[in-house]
């Protein structure tokens, strides 16, 4: 990633039914029909909080590289809470560095795809933000990250994580696999 760019485009904004009409297609509607054809998701698909976690953890993997303009985006994302939320996150990045299960593939800036991890590590924090109902889905989550004797080290931070954000007012989605392509094609020509 770019030392000039502070964030990446943020083609997911107000995104919901697409109506995609072939004479009128611009580029985002087209970015973000083929990001949803992706099996596994790409960045362009992510709400802002999800790309803030994405951008930070692999930020922190490769060096902290640039750590001040991840301390910026918090700040300007979660203008309340931005420190507890980045202490969370940062001790959560320690806890899954330290000790994981295979070694976290968790890329760098230029990869738009997302990881196995890396969504494991989103849909995570989107289950602790729903609350003690949701807590055996995160369970399972956890247990792909890291070994069942340390789950308990990162589950407390991912928790602060995931509070700091709900007061914040910034709720991950719980997302599911995308559409198979027949069924984006069928929805984009009936609108």
């Amino acid at each position: 990633m770019s030392d000039m760019a502070l964030w990446w485009p943020d083609l997911a904004a107000g995104t919901g039914q697409r109506t995609v009409c072939v004479e009128e297609d611009t580029h985002d509607q087209r970015v973000r029909l083929l990001a949803d054809l992706q099996d596994g998701g790409t960045v362009f698909t992510l709400s802002r909080g999800e790309q803030l976690l994405l951008w930070s953890a692999r930020r922190w993997r490769h060096g902290r590289y640039r750590w001040d303009q991840v301390e910026m985006e918090f700040s300007r994302l979660l203008p309340g809470g931005w420190t507890d939320a980045l202490i969370a996150w940062e001790e959560a990045m320690e806890q899954l560095h330290q000790y994981p299960v295979g070694g976290p593939d968790i890329g760098n800036g230029c990869r738009s795809a997302l990881s196995t991890d890396e969504r494991a590590l989103l849909t995570l924090v989107a289950v602790l933000q729903r609350g003690p109902s949701a807590r055996v889905s995160a369970a399972w989550l956890l247990g792909h990250l890291v070994p069942p004797a340390r789950q308990r080290d990162l589950a407390g931070p991912l928790l602060a994580l995931a509070t700091a954000l709900s007061l914040a007012g910034m709720e991950l989605p719980l997302r599911t696999r995308p559409l198979p392509a027949t069924a984006v094609s069928v929805r984009s020509a009936s609108s």
